[in-house]
């Protein structure tokens, strides 16, 4: 390994704001080293803000590599809790859910994620009477951007998964719903202001449609509650991840049939809700 470029990388690296300095210098001198690209057309890259992700092409979310372009959103490490979430929901449950729905599923991590560790719990499978779990469930995973959709497609190929539905819609429809549903959503949920203020990494490269939540955030999560509720189906779970600070404006937006669950993040910040629409 040449020290003087790994030093010349993480020096780049600490000017561009990267915290994680030391793990992403030895992505960049392994990538280039393995892909024959020279290591200051990388850096050129970085001084522009563009981040690692969309230059190496992939992002880790649970230990799995997903693809990425920039028609999705770079997977965050924040929203790998929505899998276990789900993780928990399904094990406490006595009577299998019907069908599982990822709602803007970007490049596919949560629900391919939350999927293939289904696959491997032999213990759970043993516990509901060896049942086959394709067998469990339905999987639907939806998104207004065909981009995202191809590209979640592909990393449902690459991990030999064939069972996932990934269908072109804005949220979803009244027929995608049944009975006993458990919804997964992680849809633009940042208040426009805000969004204007970010960094420049973020919104000179990422895809806007997948961040910004309207004025207050929840553009789509109102659109999304309302439809479920015209559906008139019962026993639906809803997990949802939120901008922290409009958690008081979403508690106004749930139905007051709902139970409403906050879950916090690592930070501790109140990142999640589980809601329950009897």
């Amino acid at each position: 390994m040449n020290l003087k470029k790994l030093f010349q990388i993480q020096k780049t690296l600490e000017k561009a704001g990267y915290f994680d300095i030391s793990r992403v210098a030895n992505e960049i001198y392994s990538h280039s080293e393995e892909n024959d690209i020279e290591i200051e057309d990388i850096l050129k890259r970085i001084e522009k803000d563009e981040p690692w992700e969309y230059i190496r092409g992939y992002a880790e979310f649970r230990g799995i590599n997903f693809l990425v372009t920039k028609d999705t959103l770079i997977p965050r490490i924040e929203t790998e809790q929505i899998v276990d979430i789900a993780l928990d929901l399904i094990k406490k449950k006595n009577i299998p859910y019907s069908n599982i729905i990822d709602i803007g599923t970007g490049t596919g991590c949560i629900i391919i994620s939350l999927y293939k560790e289904l696959k491997a719990d032999k213990e759970e499978i043993e516990e509901k009477e060896k049942r086959n779990q394709d067998e469990e469930y339905t999987f639907l995973a939806t998104d207004s951007s065909s981009k995202a959709l191809d590209i979640a497609k592909e990393n449902a190929k690459r991990n030999s998964i064939k069972n996932i539905s990934f269908v072109k819609k804005n949220l979803i429809d009244n027929k995608d719903l049944e009975n006993n549903s458990l919804i997964l959503a992680n849809l633009p949920y940042i208040p426009t202001n805000m969004y204007m203020k970010l960094d420049r990494s973020v919104k000179d490269f990422e895809p806007k449609k997948a961040l910004d939540g309207g004025k207050d955030g929840l553009k789509y999560y109102k659109e999304l509650l309302t439809i479920i509720q015209k559906t008139q189906k019962k026993n639906i779970d809803l997990i949802v991840e939120i901008e922290p600070s409009t958690l008081k404006d979403f508690k106004k937006l749930a139905p007051k049939s709902t139970s409403l669950k906050i879950i916090k993040d690592f930070r501790e910040k109140n990142r999640f809700l589980l809601l329950h629409f009897a």
